[in-house]
């Protein structure tokens, strides 16, 4: 039996499924066959594959015993090998060490013979008698002195200079005054005699803290000969290192006089660091980085450590017999495995290529072929399941084959689905304000996705249906856009919109209660349909249907319900924002009235109050100049006030009229070509009257470049006024207002830079976003009943951005505040 053409249709490659495929039948419970090779092809580029896997298995697992076998033989072989040289290292540096110790020891004895008291320690020439036979006996002591109790040198003899008695030297700050102690000698660290020779200072105290103190300097070249005598190999050597680490004795001198350090090297820290002998040898690097054998003896009476070390290569040299040995014994031991290897793989390999054919030839779509292994273990229980598994096959396939195309149309419909949404999402995009085109196309989308005859939308209107929108359009087979339906749960539409639920009817010509509308001729026998109706919630409530029929009996599925029952949701959605956007609309009407109406008001107010205002300032003006006749103090007083207040109110109205242009968008500039400098003066004048009467310092600075400016010279002009009045009224007496006027070129653009500052009472962080604002004034609440009426600073915001620049604030409480806006050279033409 070969496999049907299922496999082609379900995206198989060829005619057997991968891996992968097999899996996802799994996964659907399907059962699928293990893939396997065919006998045809026995001899293709996987035969004797297995085979020599088996052979070089087996040939591993023996090598692997041998090399292990030879590996723990070397290991031993080395550890041995190393334990006997450490042994014998140890032994070496222990007996050098040893003789280092009794020759200091003997040093120091005859030191303290010499330093025996005398009959008579005034004799201070019988003590340097004794001194010279002691350099006499003992070559290596190069210089002896004695130092009293309180560290006065009183006897010195040398080989290398000149002998002193009683010199009465001080050196009782020296280390061998400061550390010598009664019945212990003290060795002082090693140096150099003019840069040749190591030597070492000891100190001996005859009795008591406060005796006196001999003192020899000692020549340490009697210890090389000793190291030179360490037998060692040919790379071998044996060398003193003392406890700071200084290299004191070595077969090659030229390193003790080079003052060589050996602290860094491991084995040196190790051994100065250990408070106990340690092991008796251990693997690391000298000078040059070359691994050795180190072994290490202490020299307790100094805190030194003689070394004795052996490159590896010596004890590496010793294993290549045993190397030779393993080698020999590995080659036997393959030889005789390849054999049985060779025989053992054959006869397993032979049922598993039956298997590989038999299977092959099930992949290939030979589902009847049979594969007959007889072992007599799970190679025969694996061919019995190939067997079972080939007619399960033919079993699957077609069910497989069934499955597909079910889950291919169900994708489909799900496809075809969201692609009616998005297409009404689209249409809801595009026209927001019109419901007409939504609906239109809901009603559209709905006939057409779930294959149906016609569809209808009906709106609430009172308590009845009114139909809006249907297809096929009026004039077609279809519903009508004129229908009504009166609010009744007796219709499928009715009980929909009352019940609020989704009512699907396969045939309403069963239903007991079911009349046709009153409207519509009730159709025949055969003429029943299929019904769904969905209605439109929002908040709870109904506020449409869609309806959806067709004209044969043929429920819709879950599917087709689903997208009617989103169409109505999004129906919902294009309702309520026709909604939304007529009442923006009619807002916007409402304001637009209410703002003109405003602007007229303003208007006429300003006219109104200006007449009256323009007497009243000029019959104060008149009186005032006694025109009329004298006044006295006191009515000269009151006419100031009522000339001054008229002003106030003046200014004010004028500023609210400008106010009112500039939202009204009337507002033009008269741009021309000003100089800045002078415009800056006139706009000092007008304020320096009133600062000089408050006390207040106003000054001017007038930078360069600033001749030729196009701007609105009134606006500008008000712009610098309002911000030199409102600084002099918020600065106390004493405190002065700088206006500043500069040009800046940046990028290729100049701008104007005009700043005033205060030493007034300044504005908080909190109030300096308010100062801008119409009638409003940041700050105290005295300061806030300060005279003003909150809108300069809002007019002076308002005209310089007419300009195309900006204004701000810099301020702190109780440090004045500096305010500067930029006025570009040429106004953008953005915003003439």
């Amino acid at each position: 039996m070969k496999a049907p053409a299922a496999w082609t249709s379900l995206g198989f490659r060829g005619n057997a499924p991968s891996a992968v495929e097999m899996k996802a039948a799994e996964e659907d419970g399907r059962a699928m066959p293990d893939v396997a090779l065919p006998a045809e092809s026995a001899r293709d580029i996987h035969r004797g594959h297995l085979f020599r896997k088996y052979l070089l298995l087996i040939l591993s697992l023996v090598m692997a015993v041998l090399l292990a076998s030879g590996a723990i033989s070397l290991y031993f072989s080395y550890q041995e090998n190393k334990a006997a040289l450490a042994s014998l290292q140890q032994v070496k540096a222990v007996g050098a060490a040893s003789r280092i110790e009794q020759y200091i020891q003997q040093l120091t004895e005859q030191l303290s013979f010499a330093s025996v008291p005398l009959f008579d320690e005034a004799d201070l020439e019988a003590r340097r008698i004794e001194f010279l036979r002691l350099l006499r006996q003992v070559p290596e002591v190069t210089d002896v002195a004695q130092l009293d109790g309180s560290g006065l040198e009183r006897v010195a003899v040398s080989r290398l200079g000149m002998d002193s008695v009683g010199s009465g030297k001080d050196r009782s700050s020296e280390a061998p005054f400061q550390h010598a102690r009664a019945g212990s000698p003290w060795f002082g660290p090693v140096y150099f005699h003019k840069d040749t020779e190591p030597y070492m200072t000891v100190a001996i105290r005859s009795e008591g803290d406060k005796s006196a103190v001999t003192v020899a300097d000692l020549n340490l070249k009697f210890i090389w000969d000793v190291i030179s005598r360490i037998s060692t190999d040919d790379a071998g050597k044996a060398y003193v290192v003392d406890r700071n680490g200084l290299l004191v004795a070595d077969p090659d001198i030229g390193l003790v006089l080079r003052k060589t350090s050996l602290a860094s090297l491991p084995h040196v820290r190790a051994a100065a660091a250990a408070k106990a002998p340690g092991p008796q040898a251990m693997v690391t690097h000298d000078l040059q980085g070359a691994q050795v054998l180190v072994s290490v003896a202490p020299i307790e009476p100094l805190g030194w450590n003689v070394f004795v070390e052996r490159p590896m290569a010596e004890v590496y040299a010793k294993l290549n017999a045993s190397i030779l040995r393993t080698g020999l014994l590995l080659l036997a031991g393959l030889m005789v495995s390849a054999v049985a290897a060779w025989v053992l793989a054959r006869n397993m390999v032979r049922p598993i290529r039956t298997l590989a054919a038999g299977a092959r030839r099930i992949g290939e779509g030979e589902l009847d072929a049979q594969i007959v292994v007889k072992t007599g273990d799970e190679l025969e229980a694996l061919a019995d399941q190939f067997n079972r598994m080939s007619a399960q096959l033919r079993e699957s396939y077609g069910e497989l084959e069934r499955k597909v195309e079910q889950r291919t149309a169900e994708l489909t419909a799900s496809l075809e689905f969201q692609t009616a949404a998005a297409e009404v999402l689209r249409v809801l995009s595009h026209t927001p304000s019109d419901l007409q085109p939504a609906l239109q196309a809901i009603a559209e989308r709905s006939v057409l996705r779930c294959r149906a005859d016609a569809s209808k939308i009906w709106l609430q209107e009172g308590d009845h249906f009114r139909a809006v929108t249907g297809y096929p359009v009026k004039g077609g087979s279809g519903p009508g856009r004129d229908d009504a339906l009166p609010m009744s749960a007796r219709s499928v539409v009715g009980r929909a919109f009352v019940e609020g639920r989704t009512v699907h009817v396969e045939d309403v010509a069963q239903l007991v209660d079911w009349r046709p509308p009153a409207s519509r001729k009730a159709p025949k026998r055969n003429d029943v349909h299929t019904v769904l109706a969905v209605p439109m919630v929002r908040e709870g409530a109904s506020i449409g249907i869609i309806a959806v029929l067709r004209k044969e009996v043929q429920p819709f599925s879950d599917a087709e319900v689903r997208l009617v029952e989103t169409f109505a949701d999004q129906a919902v959605i294009a309702i309520q924002n026709a909604r939304l956007f007529r009442e923006i609309e009619n807002k916007g009407r409402e304001l637009e009235v209410a703002n003109r109406h405003k602007s007229e008001f303003l208007a006429n107010m300003s006219h109104e109050l200006r007449t009256p205002l323009n007497a009243i300032i000029g019959f104060s003006e008149v009186l005032t100049e006694r025109m009329f006749g004298e006044v006295n103090d006191k009515q000269m007083e009151y006419l100031q006030d009522i000339h001054s207040s008229g002003q106030h109110l003046l200014t004010l109205i004028n500023d609210v009229l400008d106010l009112s242009k500039i939202e009204a968008g009337r507002m033009e500039l008269d741009l021309s070509c000003i100089d800045l400098g002078l415009l800056m003066d006139d706009a000092l004048t007008l304020v320096r009257e009133r600062a000089q009467r408050d006390g207040v310092l106003i000054s001017l600075e007038i930078g360069d470049g600033l001749t030729e400016w196009v701007a609105d010279a009134r606006k500008v002009k008000q712009v610098v006024v309002n911000l030199l009045s409102n600084a002099v009224k918020f600065t106390p007496a004493g405190g002065s207002v700088r206006l500043r006027a500069r040009r800046l070129d940046a990028a290729g653009q100049s701008v104007a830079e005009v700043s005033v500052a205060d030493t007034g009472v300044g504005i908080a962080p909190e109030d300096q976003a308010l100062v801008f604002d119409e009638f409003r004034q940041a700050g105290s609440d005295a300061l806030r009943r300060a005279e003003g009426t909150g809108l300069g600073l809002a007019l002076a915001k308002r005209f310089v951005e007419l300009h195309g620049g900006t204004i701000r604030v810099e301020s702190r409480p109780g440090e004045g505040a500096t305010f500067s806006f930029l006025l570009p050279m040429q106004v953008p033409e953005a915003v003439i």
